[in-house]
């Protein structure tokens, strides 16, 4: 009977003893928090990143979310995925009670070789920043390309009957509306100047590949005088110049009110979009500059000098603007594209491109302003297209 007595009185001492010490584990897992691996992170866009709860209880569950997916993603296992320059929080919630990491994502640096005081590329290098893809304007046979039609129109301000071509979008319908792009050619070309640049494969193709809205190219002659012939033999003179300046009344008054009256289009600025090369950009940047009311995308790719005073060829203009004058209106500041671009070689127009930026700059107005390899020539031109249709009507 001693001997049983004193059995359960050890049985009772290991029992209490098993006690305490699960006691004193409990108190001690219940004394460490929760928390997260990080409470501050930053990536670089496409980069990625685990967080993780230290101290977590085994059958607490954790619920990941992010405050701005636009910026990053979060799996459900915590993997964090930066897609945007920006800020987010990282939200980890475990039975109510939210844990917080603040993420910045930066944009992701260029590569460049582990060199000390290596420069940045220039953000204004259209090789690095202002590509096409490699086939952009190559002919695909296994697509439609819109139809091209050449048409003539009477013109008030010439006073005879004048032509212009029109690149329409594959399956052309008048049951849609589309926003309209005018193309202006350089001094000694006329309508067909954007036709042999390959601008409907070009537009084309960005159409069918969804990088380019549905949209109809107009490709006047901008050459408004009788003789409006290519290759003239006044090419360059005052007088070949400023019937390019008067295009401005032409297409007013007469080119516009044409193709509203043949095509379905879309009509306000935000709908209408003007661009040139060399004399077309000229032209295009004053009549946009001039009609802002009107456009609200204007492109001069390799744009010749004129806008600004200047003497070149043995020819002296006085400028269709000041350099003080040359700037987008308040009313128009925050939402019209500009876009100049420059041939890195260009040895026909100079530095003037880089002049009529440089106003830009100085007037505050917001544009977009890059240098493309090549000198005055259409490998500089279609590129100019391409990523001036890449950006308008969106």
């Amino acid at each position: 009977m001693r001997s049983i007595k004193k059995i359960f009185a050890v049985l009772v001492s290991v029992s209490l003893l098993f006690s305490a010490v699960m006691v004193h584990s409990a108190s001690v897992e219940a004394a460490k928090k929760i928390s997260l691996s990080q409470k501050k992170l930053t990536l670089n866009v496409g980069g990625s990143k685990k967080l993780t709860l230290k101290n977590l209880p085994k059958n607490h569950k954790i619920k990941w979310s992010s405050s701005n997916k636009k910026v990053a993603a979060v799996s459900a296992t915590g993997k964090v995925t930066a897609k945007k320059a920006g800020k987010a929080d990282i939200i980890a919630t475990v039975q109510k009670k939210r844990y917080v990491c603040k993420l910045t994502v930066k944009k992701k640096a260029l590569d460049v070789p582990d060199e000390p005081n290596v420069p940045e590329a220039d953000p204004t290098d259209g090789d690095v920043y202002y590509t096409t893809p490699d086939d952009y304007r190559a002919l695909r046979n296994d697509m439609e390309y819109g139809e091209v039609r050449t048409l003539k129109y009477y013109s008030t301000t010439t006073e005879k009957d004048r032509t212009l071509s029109v690149v329409l979008p594959p399956n052309y319908s008048d049951q849609k509306q589309y926003p309209v792009c005018y193309l202006l050619h350089g001094l000694g070309q006329d309508n067909t100047d954007w036709l042999n640049a390959n601008a409907p494969l070009i537009i084309g193709n960005m159409i069918k590949a969804g990088t380019a809205e549905e949209m109809i190219l107009v490709l006047p002659n901008c050459r408004a005088r009788a003789n409006d012939a290519a290759n003239p033999p006044d090419a360059f003179s005052l007088d070949n110049y400023q019937a390019f300046d008067n295009f401005i009344n032409d297409l007013r008054d007469n080119v516009m009110p044409f193709i509203k009256e043949n095509f379905s289009i879309k009509e306000g600025r935000e709908n209408t979009a003007i661009a040139g090369f060399s004399m077309g950009g000229r032209t295009a940047l004053y009549i946009g500059m001039s009609m802002q009311e009107t456009f609200g995308y204007t492109g001069g790719f390799c744009p010749a000098p004129g806008l600004f005073a200047y003497t070149m060829n043995g020819v002296t203009e006085k400028g269709l603007f000041t350099k003080e004058s040359f700037k987008l209106a308040d009313a128009y500041a925050d939402n019209t594209l500009v876009m100049v671009v420059a041939g890195k070689s260009d040895t026909i127009v100079g530095n003037y491109p880089e002049i009529y930026h440089n106003a830009l700059q100085e007037n505050g107005t917001k544009h977009i302003w890059y240098r493309k390899a090549g000198g005055h020539d259409v490998n500089v031109m279609d590129n100019a297209l391409y990523n001036f249709a890449l950006r308008i009507f969106k």
